[in-house]
């Protein structure tokens, strides 16, 4: 597990900066450019700091910033704005503000050269949007910055504006190949996309900034949202493109899209995508280009509190069916091969995957030699416990406790616990029939095929109960909630392990909730004060939110139908209690965000062909499991069954939700669950 930030808090003189500034291919004459530093105790509101002073471009766009400035610490993250300035229209024009990252204040050199346009302002905006504070008004001082409790975000976010833009050049990175040892990926960013989005941009800065001018007229106001000030300069518009990716607001919302990708001229700056997007949201697509060794149709994702990205393959025989990923993609372990533990999770077929609170993977897998397996992100070892038959839903409380659900379509349910996160110590619950005075025993419930799980904030575990072949029928699509947990009988010294828990009519009880339109309910998830559940069943189309009061569940409410999912099966709530969901059966792929109050917040489908469903990507073919880290990234894992053409790959919605607090078992711990860091 490596940690992106530093600990160095030791102050030092500034290297020497060239860079021009270009609006298109035109020089920005004039325009006033200096470097800041991000802040470090709000998002965005105590950015701004300015190192040195501030410089004015030439004739020819450049600028030249000197050493004489001092760093806060070698890891303070700062960024270069530029202002104002002639773009080559015969006079000045307020509303340019454009921008480039530039990283760690300790890595700048005297050789560094840098490119200040639309390209470099975009993927900021893209990548850097959720840290982003503007000043609205004729003088602007827009700013990036985090809480004191989430730098690694920051500096993430930072990182990843690099698999975007060449910073030295202003354009945009068609692709990159991230080598680490033997390992390989191919990073693919939506170029065009990210040039049209500059085009656009490029509209309002090749202009003088005036009432009939491109930037006062469509840009500002479309881009807007509902309820917003309206932008006034390019980038705040670029940031209001990246969160409100629609363009959808209170006035012409219905053509605000069409209005934007129209600002582009026949002699725009850059070549864009051929045909309108649907929104403006720009991904990442990380293919495996070592033969599937790495990754052979991924099956879930998971973002730990560094922001490295964990993967795991839900095809048996992979090479490597567990993989960690740094916050920018790059490859960094290949784990529980036959090579890394006795029996490898290769051998089995991977279900689930959760990140403890000290970091490290645990994953359930489903065959007749089923396992549940913990990785050691610290050692590179891993321990294995063998259930009697498949395991399939998992979850990790704010304790570090560690529950797997247990079952066949012929044997009854289980629930195993390893408390503290200790594998060696499972305690095994026979689980009570929601029956009242009915005690669980083994084998005398019909509960058998736990699909998903997870704790809500009140210590509740959810499971979800999708499968088509249980017995009664009446338990099928169902929410289950678990409650009066107790395993006191088998903490403490003498202890014999695997201990079995004894229940009775009120302990380790469970209740089930149907909706009407459940149908084969799989992911779930906990929001601040809700549970929500992906519909996975084919036609079902909608997800499910149960709201919470404490212990206490009101009714349910279904949102969403054809025109706002295809068949959801993962779902993951962000900082801002938003919640996201994979369209496992949309092509290209999709992924569908709504707010807290079930407001579909992506792109709806229109008749009559009803598609896309959500924000739609090319690079995505099979959306399954859904992440999201603590700089606004949202993972997919793309699982295309063997022999498709998208199988091998993982892809990226680049700082599209709220930055959240991961992995989820230390939100529950923080009582940080829908909340940014």
């Amino acid at each position: 597990m490596t940690n992106v930030t530093s600990v160095d808090h030791t102050p030092l003189s500034g290297a020497a900066i060239q860079g021009k500034v270009h609006g298109g291919q035109f020089p920005v004459v004039g325009a006033t450019i200096g470097l800041y530093v991000a802040g470090s105790s709000g998002y965005g509101s105590s950015g701004g700091n300015l190192l040195t002073t501030a410089v004015t471009t030439a004739a020819d766009g450049s600028f030249s910033i000197t050493g004489d400035y001092t760093c806060p610490n070698a890891s303070s993250l700062v960024y270069l704005m530029a202002t104002g300035g002639n773009p080559g229209v015969g006079s000045n024009n307020s509303g340019i503000v454009m921008t480039t990252p530039l990283g760690q204040c300790g890595n700048l050199t005297s050789s560094t050269f840098i490119y200040v346009n639309e390209v470099t302002t975009a993927a900021t905006a893209i990548a850097l949007g959720q840290f982003f504070t503007p000043t609205f008004g004729s003088s602007s001082a827009d700013s990036f910055g985090t809480s004191a409790s989430n730098p690694t975000g920051l500096a993430n976010a930072f990182a990843t504006v690099n698999n975007l833009v060449n910073t030295t050049t202003g354009q945009a990175i068609t692709t990159a190949n991230l080598t680490s040892g033997s390992m390989s990926l191919t990073a693919t960013p939506e170029s065009a996309k990210l040039y049209t989005i500059a085009n656009i941009l490029a509209a309002c800065v090749n202009s003088d900034g005036s009432g009939t001018s491109p930037c006062q007229t469509t840009l500002y106001p479309d881009v807007t949202p509902a309820g917003g000030v309206q932008a006034t300069d390019t980038l705040q518009a670029a940031v209001y493109m990246s969160q409100n990716p629609t363009s959808n607001n209170a006035g012409t919302s219905a053509t605000n899209m069409a209005a934007l990708y129209g600002l582009q001229t026949g002699t725009a700056p850059f070549v864009g995508v051929g045909t309108q997007p649907t929104d403006w949201t720009i991904g990442i697509q990380y293919t495996d280009t070592t033969a599937g060794s790495l990754l052979l149709q991924p099956q879930n994702i998971a973002a730990d509190a560094s922001g490295n990205i964990w993967v795991v393959n839900s095809a048996s025989g992979a090479n490597g069916s567990l993989v960690e990923l740094s916050p920018t993609g790059t490859p960094l372990v290949n784990a529980l091969t036959s090579a890394t533990v006795g029996t490898g999770i290769n051998t089995a077929t991977p279900r689930n995957l959760a990140i403890d609170t000290n970091g490290n993977p645990w994953i359930t897998t489903s065959t007749s030699t089923a396992y549940v397996f913990e990785y050691s992100a610290t050692s590179g070892t891993a321990s294995t416990y063998g259930t009697s038959k498949s395991s399939y839903g998992l979850a990790i409380d704010g304790n570090n406790n560690v529950f797997v659900g247990s079952g066949s379509a012929s044997a009854h349910f289980e629930l195993f616990e390893f408390p503290g996160g200790n594998i060696a110590d499972p305690i095994e619950y026979p689980i009570a029939s929601s029956t009242p005075g009915t005690a669980g025993a083994n084998g005398t419930n019909n509960f058998v095929l736990p699909e998903y799980m997870a704790f809500d904030t009140s210590g509740n575990l959810w499971i979800s109960n999708g499968s088509g072949t249980l017995s009664p029928t009446s338990l099928e699509n169902q929410l289950v909630q678990l409650s009066n947990i107790n395993p006191s009988a088998c903490i403490g010294s003498g202890i014999t392990y695997p201990c079995t828990v004894s229940t009775s009519t009120t302990l380790n009880t469970y209740t089930a909730y149907t909706q009407g339109s459940m149908l084969a309910p799989f992911g779930v998830a906990a929001g601040a004060n809700s549970i929500w559940l992906a519909n996975a069943g084919a036609g079902s189309n909608s997800i499910t939110q149960l709201s919470l009061s404490g212990a206490t569940v009101n009714s349910g409410t279904n949102y969403g139908g054809a025109a706002s999912f295809t068949s959801p099966h993962y779902v993951a709530v962000d900082g801002a209690g938003n919640v996201w969901t994979t369209n496992k059966n949309a092509s290209p792929g999709t992924v569908t965000e709504v707010n807290s109050a079930g407001t579909i917040l992506s792109p709806v489908a229109v008749s009559p062909n009803l598609t896309p469903t959500g924000f739609q990507h090319a690079g995505i073919a099979s959306a399954l499991g859904i992440t999201i880290d603590a700089s606004g990234n949202v993972w997919v894992a793309d699982n295309v069954a063997a022999g498709g053409t998208d199988g091998n790959t993982v892809f990226e919605i680049v700082g599209s939700a709220a930055p959240t607090v991961t992995p989820i078992a230390l939100a529950l711990k923080n009582n940080a669950v829908g909340q940014k860091p």
